[in-house]
């Protein structure tokens, strides 16, 4: 969202016009500043007088209060997925005594996939 909307949104009295004034002054509304200076800040810096009074400012503090703004949060990047041929899985050179081997039970018989003991059978 920009000024130009927020102005466009204003003149039309559109009902989301308070929260897009939230998202965009979102520092600054929730400052300890009062509310006829931060409507006159914002009114400066939209270039016009008396777009936004201090009734607005108000009822965004009450309204909003303990809300996160959407513009103040701001996603991180994501990590690209990994596909099954990047992971290259290679055996350790040092073989322990204890070393897990995993079976597979497309090859086996069915008397052996029945002795086979699963981890999530109950001992």
């Amino acid at each position: 969202m920009d000024k130009k909307i927020l102005i466009d949104l204003f003149e039309r009295r559109d009902k989301k016009r308070k929260r897009i004034l939230y998202e965009l002054y979102f520092d600054l509304i929730n400052s300890r500043l009062t509310a006829r200076y931060i409507a006159e800040t914002i009114c400066k810096d939209l270039g016009r007088a008396d777009m936004v009074n201090a009734a607005d400012i108000k009822f965004c503090r009450f309204q909003f209060k303990g809300k996160v703004a959407s513009a103040a949060l701001k996603p991180g990047p994501r990590s690209k997925p990994v596909s099954a041929s990047s992971v290259q899985v290679e055996p350790s050179s040092q073989s322990s005594g204890s070393s897990a081997h995993w079976s597979d039970p497309d090859t086996m018989s069915t008397q052996e996939n029945i002795i086979v003991e699963s981890k999530f059978s109950k001992k």
